[in-house]
């Protein structure tokens, strides 16, 4: 088959590595996801692949600070025996597919893949209003709030969604809002929540619910035209990775097999009984 070699990264400072396993073993296939989680693994295990691409860490933060053979989780320890047993190889590409730079850099070399790769899976590229390679505006044929919703977790795949806001909004325009995370970057939510004046309908890829979450209430309690959609951080890259399944193979000439593997819905819901 092929041989798997250790990647390329972009800089010295790069949360693109291997995350565990061997990176010099024979490679039988690609997975790719959004957080290599247990379900990911055992599916990828199923599909007779042993490269799994994910965007998100594995191992709860503990890399950071651990060497992770060696923390005392039960959870983690089974995680990363089957990852042995299994001869799984586990690598984050993380920074590469947010193309140069930080996230508020607007000069771009190259494209955001998760940002892209949502708006083609969308098939949302004739709306775009932004820059094309980091794509975060959209205006898109009128609809509803409930027919966008039904729309949005139709392709995302999702139990549900939390919706913020005027249920009843009749929507035009979308922003994705990216991370709004407070803390270190409080200084970058409030042009985001400036910039949410101009949208009918926010989709933040990650978000507190002190900051923008509040401000659409407020707007919507006042009888604006305004409404929040949320999936959760992992879930929201989602579509950004399973684009990358339209692009491997090309560069293994199609003879390597490349799938997409959904990392799950992280919510799921159980509504009231009134």
């Amino acid at each position: 088959m092929h041989e798997f070699h250790q990647p390329y990264t972009e800089g010295k400072k790069t949360r693109d590595k291997v995350l565990y396993g061997d990176p010099d073993q024979e490679c039988t296939g690609i997975a790719v996801t959004a957080t290599a989680n247990f379900d990911v693994l055992r599916k990828a295990v199923k599909e007779g692949v042993n490269l799994i691409i994910s965007h998100e860490g594995i191992t709860y933060n503990y890399e950071k600070t651990f060497n992770v053979d060696e923390v005392d989780n039960e959870v983690l320890q089974a995680k990363l025996k089957y990852i042995r047993d299994n001869n799984l190889c586990i690598w984050r590409d993380h920074d590469h597919m947010h193309g140069n730079g930080g996230p508020f850099i607007t000069e771009r070399l190259r494209n955001d893949m998760i940002f892209y790769g949502t708006m083609q899976e969308l098939g949302w590229k004739p709306y775009c209003s932004s820059n094309p390679k980091k794509p975060l505006w959209f205006e898109i044929p009128e609809t509803t709030a409930e027919q966008l919703a039904d729309e949005l977790m139709e392709k995302w795949n999702l139990n549900g969604l939390r919706i913020v806001g005027n249920k009843n909004a009749v929507i035009k325009t979308v922003f994705f809002a990216e991370h709004v995370i407070a803390s270190e970057w409080d200084k970058y939510d409030l042009p985001k929540i400036d910039a949410a004046l101009k949208a009918d309908c926010i989709i933040p890829f990650e978000i507190v619910d002190y900051t923008l979450t509040q401000y659409v209430r407020d707007a919507a309690f006042m009888g604006m035209n305004k409404v929040m959609f949320e999936m959760g951080h992992f879930t929201a890259e989602e579509l950004g990775m399973k684009y990358l399944t339209r692009i491997l193979p090309q560069f293994f000439n199609d003879e390597l097999k490349v799938i997409y593997i959904q990392s799950g819905d992280t919510f799921d819901y159980q509504l009231r009984k009134r």
